[in-house]
């Protein structure tokens, strides 16, 4: 079954959220290129796992919400509303967007965007 971008997209929040990794790393292709920020850069998907993996170490409550998807050609970007608490406890609370590339049905590309430099000053201990 081949998905559409937006069932794409809404199932990679669904399955983060639910910290669902398995299926989750099924979204995406082998030889995904991903970016976050705080220099990670990484291609390929076992490159990409420790990035996810480490979620609910950092923070143990988190919730991403899609507010807004925007899709052209085989691209979707997201504006996203996250809410949590790090492992500290603090409430941790910023906007953020995704840059979706998608290539037969797979996440190829990601790009996440969010005030990195913010990050300690809303939460401190938080990375």
């Amino acid at each position: 079954m081949v998905r559409s971008i937006p069932e794409i997209v809404e199932t990679y929040f669904r399955l983060v959220n639910a910290e669902k990794f398995e299926a989750l790393f099924e979204l995406f292709h082998p030889e995904v290129e991903f970016r976050a920020p705080f220099g990670f850069r990484a291609r390929g998907l076992e490159k990409v796992k420790p990035f996810y993996l480490s979620v609910p170490v950092n923070y143990p409550e988190h919730v991403d919400t899609p507010l807004e998807v925007l899709t052209a050609g085989n691209r979707a970007a997201v504006l996203i509303d996250f809410r949590g608490r790090n492992r500290q406890g603090t409430p941790v609370v910023f906007r953020a967007s995704d840059w979706f590339g998608i290539e037969n049905g797979r996440i190829r590309s990601l790009e996440i965007f969010f005030d990195s430099q913010a990050l300690p000053r809303l939460a401190p201990g938080s990375k």
